[in-house]
């Protein structure tokens, strides 16, 4: 049942949206009617302009495996996270926990070394590199977007190291020169035994000299309300009721300048910062040890969400981004030249009262009554950019090209200090082994700075021997060189450790590919492209260690110092289509993905370090396929569909001398098999000419059944208490009704209510008795209006 107090917000919020939007729609008659600048109508559907190729096509157009949401699409399907975008792409996975987040384009995704996806806000790379024990990509919050782009397959040519898997792209609207426009949104929600959520958000676009200065401004804040109450474990008793709300708070401001009609200089900035107050993981039960009877705490099917920790896990995420991109015609040649930085700063705090006990006793549940341990994080990026391209301008000639060059200095620094004061009290035992706490409270004290700097050329070439044949060849040769300074202390590191270490590479990447236009709504087409990631150095690990965990696996010289870039070749063959008088649209492509040297992780169990090993190749092969139908003028149906089937090719185990693998050949990389959207929308009369509109999506994730690494008996480090992610089910309905420009609607999120666990269930380590989840949003109800002009 929904609390009373979240009813009246509800109510409250509603009067207050249809406040906001009244004044704004009469605002907006005085502007100019927007028009459609990424769109073209061919038939039935509307075909979306992207820039996937460095230039303007129409999606249908382009020989890639593309998706393509405008902000129209995404206000539709009531999209207003990066996970909403990802659930409703063919062949992407997108998994977050406390700590970190992890992209799967393909099968193609790793916790280890660099990203295997590329995220770009506009032309600027910002994929986080994994250093330390913690951190995840930022992604933006979706308000007042031009588009997002998922590219699916290595994107090694263009888009450079990193995409290895494929690019997401989040695009933003530029100010125009000769029309106003704007976009207000504002909404309010209510989940089932939670707290309420609302949001606002106003963008405005407006010529301040005609066809030579203009500006676009944005402001948005959305709070998502929490459903999950932080509780005494003792006795159920609320200490933070709703603790796991987020706020967020986003702003842009750009400026276009055309002192002459062949040239436009556009600065920007955009700011965005995301405060998490508590933990989105529950307690599934409470057990103190393997001694007594297990309990249940969190109760799935009555809606009671749980978390039992003693530290609240909170959060903070901010990061500001100044851009400078111009642009000049030469009149056959146009000129792109980007400078951008990228300045993120993230802290939270996760709970270590259960892990450390658990680690050193065997005994979960915090043994004093004030007991209490956690860890402060602190992950820092600083990301210069530039890029530099030349393409030709006349789009229809046979010979068609871009080149360029690329530059980045990635600086990022990784801090976790854990502090357990009563570490000696509940293991006394550790006291003629481990050396005092650091400034009497640290048992870990670690700081980690690196340093990624990447050079790179790049072209690409289309070839038109014949008007329906396109012939493409893409070349790009990069110089690596990453650097790294980490400092390691504390009672489980053993004597301080430093080091600082350095790794260079020169890639190459190419790219080839041919398509055959074999009428205008037909096209075929085939490539095969390499992507990498760049290698690294691992820093010296803990004394004990080497005793523990090296000498075993066969290293009695330390760790391995350094470990290489792992490389895929893609082959894709691929069709896109328009038939029934250009009513149903199909895209679809087939795939082999060939990773070799793949980046793993080696956990060192004795002692809690690890290290980065190339070991091993995989092979993915699958499909997507899309599809959209309008029925009637009135009724569209729209489908994604994607299948996954990735696996490793061979065994390898973390060291000469190990005995155990890591990995059995067969064992299948862990990405769900099949993902699926289904969306359907019917418009209506109630008084004027489809003013009135209902529509449904459903999302579908299947359950991964063969075994992974981590489940596979005959590998090390295997717990068999756990399982792979259970199958996805998400029902979304909304009605609305188009009043003078308004579109206010009704919606309900999660309309089966399923409360399954969305990324994974996991516990502390093997001697832990409490498992956690990541549970989906409760059934949610709320009302949106939306006004663009």
């Amino acid at each position: 049942m929904m609390k009373r107090e979240t009813i009246r917000t509800l109510a409250k919020s509603s009067v207050a949206i249809a406040a906001l939007m009244l004044p704004a729609a009469a605002f907006a008659q005085s502007g100019e009617q927007a028009a459609t600048d990424n769109t073209e109508v061919l038939g039935g559907f509307e075909d979306i302009v992207v820039t996937a190729t460095r230039q303007s096509q129409a999606i249908s157009k382009v020989p890639l495996s593309v998706s393509a949401f405008t902000q129209e699409t995404l206000d539709s399907r009531g999209v207003r996270e990066f996970a909403d975008v990802i659930r409703q792409t063919p062949g992407v996975v997108f998994e977050a926990t406390n700590t970190t987040t992890n992209i799967s384009i393909r099968g193609i995704n790793s916790t280890a070394g660099a990203a295997t996806t590329g995220v770009y806000i506009d032309d600027t790379p910002i994929q986080i590199r994994s250093l330390g024990y913690s951190g995840g990509n930022a992604y933006p919050v979706i308000f007042d977007l031009e588009r997002v782009e998922v590219l699916r397959g290595p994107q090694g040519t263009l888009f450079g190291a990193g995409s290895q898997g494929g690019t997401i792209r989040f695009i933003s609207p530029q100010p125009s020169l000769t029309r106003t426009s704007g976009y207000v949104r504002a909404e309010a929600a209510l989940t089932e035994n939670g707290g309420p959520s609302y949001e606002a958000g106003v963008a405005y676009g407006v010529p301040l000299v005609e066809d030579k200065l203009g500006v676009r401004v944005s402001g948005y804040y959305r709070r998502d309300g929490g459903f999950i109450d932080r509780v005494r474990f003792e006795d159920k008793g609320v200490v933070d009721d709703d603790a796991n709300y987020q706020n967020s708070y986003v702003g842009r401001v750009a400026f276009t300048w055309s002192p002459v009609p062949e040239l436009r200089i556009t600065p920007s900035i955009t700011y965005q910062k995301i405060y998490t107050n508590d933990s989105p993981e529950t307690w599934d039960n409470v057990r103190a040890d393997f001694t007594v009877p297990d309990a249940q705490f969190s109760d799935y099917d009555k809606g009671v969400f749980l978390n039992g920790n003693r530290v609240q896990e909170s959060g903070r995420d901010r990061f500001y981004l100044p851009t400078l991109n111009v642009q000049y015609s030469f009149g056959g040649v146009d000129l792109t030249a980007i400078g951008s930085y990228f300045d993120r700063k993230q802290t939270f705090r996760s709970d270590y009262t259960t892990f450390d006990q658990s680690l050193f006793t065997g005994i979960t549940l915090p043994i004093f009554p004030d007991q209490e341990g956690f860890s402060d994080f602190v992950n820092t990026q600083k990301i210069t950019t530039g890029e530099i391209r030349l393409q030709s301008a006349n789009t229809d000639s046979p010979f068609t090209w871009v080149v360029g060059g690329f530059y980045q200095k990635a600086k990022q620094t990784s801090i976790q200090q854990v502090e357990d004061r009563f570490l000696f009290e509940y293991a006394p035992f550790l006291i003629p082994f481990f050396p005092p706490l650091v400034d009497g409270r640290l048992i870990y004290d670690q700081a980690t700075s690196s340093k990624d700097t990447q050079v790179a050329a790049f072209g690409q070439v289309n070839f038109k021997p014949m008007d329906q044949l396109t012939l493409t060849v893409g070349l790009r040769y990069g110089q690596t060189k990453f650097n790294i300074n980490s400092f390691a202390q504390g009672p489980v590191v053993g004597p301080p450790v430093t080091d600082i270490g350095t790794q260079k590479e020169k890639p190459f990447t190419p790219k080839f590919g041919v398509e055959f236009q074999v009428d205008p709504a037909n096209l075929i087409y085939a490539s095969a492209s390499k992507g990498f990631r760049p290698g690294g150095y691992n820093p010296q690990v803990g004394t004990p260690c080497q005793a523990s965990d090296l000498d075993p696996l066969g290293y009695p010289d330390g760790r391995p110092e350094t470990y290489k870039s792992d490389s895929v070749w893609s082959y894709e063959a691929g069709v896109k289509s328009r038939t029934l008088g250009g009513r149903l649209s199909v895209q679809g492509s087939v795939y082999q993905i060939d990773w070799k040297n793949i980046q793993q992780v080696v956990g060192l169990g004795g002692c809690g370090f690890q290290f980065t090993a190339n070991l091993g190749s995989a092979r993915s092969r699958g499909f997507d396929l899309q599809l959209d139908y309008r029925v009637t003028d009135d009724f569209t149906l729209q489908a994604e569909v994607g299948y996954t089937n990735a696996k490793f090719l061979d065994t390898f185990f973390g060291g000469p001398l190990a005995t155990v693998p890591l990995v059995t050949e067969g064992n299948h990389v862990v990405s769900p098999p099949w993902t699926v959207s289904v969306h359907a929308q019917h418009e209506f009369s109630l008084r004027e000419e489809d003013d009135a509109y209902v529509r449904a999506d459903f999302d579908y994730r299947a359950h991964q059944t063969s075994l992974t690494p981590g489940l596979d008996p005959r590998n090390g480090g295997v717990d068999p208490t756990l399982s792979n992610a259970p199958a996805i089910r998400a029902l979304s309905l909304r009605a609305g009704y188009r009043l003078n420009g308004i579109d206010l609607s009704m919606f309900a999120n999660n309309v089966l209510d399923q409360a399954v666990w969305s990324s994974r269930r996991a516990r502390d380590n093997n001697n832990a008795t409490i498992y956690r989840s990541n549970i989906v949003r409760p059934r949610t109800f709320g009302v949106t209006a939306a006004y663009r002009f």
